[in-house]
């Protein structure tokens, strides 16, 4: 049986490949909002005993950087936008909390010799990230990286260790069209296992025989360069804007 079409249906079709084409054309480059904020029983703690270092420490995240927000590539010509620090704080508090005896957040990336705290030592991270997609259709991350430095400082004001640990998250169609972060979040995650594990290696609290951390600024210049060259590169390769640049580039410069 041979099926008619009429005007009216032709003129439905013709009007609804439009209205997609222009949703299409409307969403083609633009920068989508996620949360990569991890989930806390998702971080790995050990397999051993949980481990408690016997000294008690303050984190230090600036004004600028709770406030920075990124954008990296997503999928299909689109870029996908979110504030690391802020997803990251309260699981990066709680994974502190399992290695040392007090954790507290300071206002200062430095002890105060005339504070209440009474800590031992502050640290401050560095964060970057990256992420890409493999869907030509679809905008949610396949892949996701995060890079996180702690600055460490004793309370004479040296700089005692800077352990670095780099977390992948990675996730399937199916997956990211459902959760649009999970990439993102995996790996904070992993991260985050990660770094407590550096931290209980760095040995923070422990008396040593060995002579005292020099206090030339040579290493902490050098970490800082690493850093400035990196963020270059990524502005060169068209991976973040100008103005994410800036906004990176004075987190890095004020953890001096």
């Amino acid at each position: 049986m041979k099926i008619m079409k009429t005007k009216g249906y032709w003129k439905f079709s013709v009007r609804k490949i439009l209205a997609l084409t222009l949703v299409s054309l409307i969403t083609v480059g633009c920068a989508h909002p996620i949360s990569v904020a991890p989930t806390l029983t998702n971080i790995e703690n050990g397999s051993e005993t949980r481990k408690i270092i016997e000294v008690s420490v303050g984190y230090y995240i600036s004004t600028s950087a709770e406030n920075l927000e990124v954008t990296t590539p997503g999928g299909g010509g689109d870029n996908i936008r979110y504030y690391p620090y802020k997803d990251i704080e309260a699981a990066y508090k709680d994974t502190l909390g399992g290695v040392f005896r007090k954790v507290t957040k300071v206002s200062t990336p430095t002890l105060r010799p005339d504070g209440d705290d009474k800590l031992d030592y502050v640290i401050e991270p560095t964060i970057v990230t990256n992420s890409g997609g493999s869907g030509f259709f679809t905008w949610p991350p396949t892949n996701f990286s995060v890079d996180i430095t702690n600055r460490i400082i004793d309370s004479t004001g040296q700089l005692v260790a800077s352990p670095r640990v780099l977390g992948i998250g990675t996730a399937e169609t199916g997956e990211r069209l459902v959760d649009h972060g999970i990439a993102g979040r995996r790996a904070m995650e992993d991260a985050l296992s990660k770094m407590r594990a550096s931290l209980l290696e760095s040995k923070l609290g422990q008396k040593s025989t060995a002579a005292p951390v020099s206090t030339s600024t040579t290493p902490l210049a050098s970490d800082v360069e690493s850093r400035l060259a990196r963020l270059a590169e990524l502005k060169k390769k068209g991976l973040i804007s100008p103005q994410e640049y800036e906004a990176r580039r004075k987190v890095i410069l004020e953890s001096l």
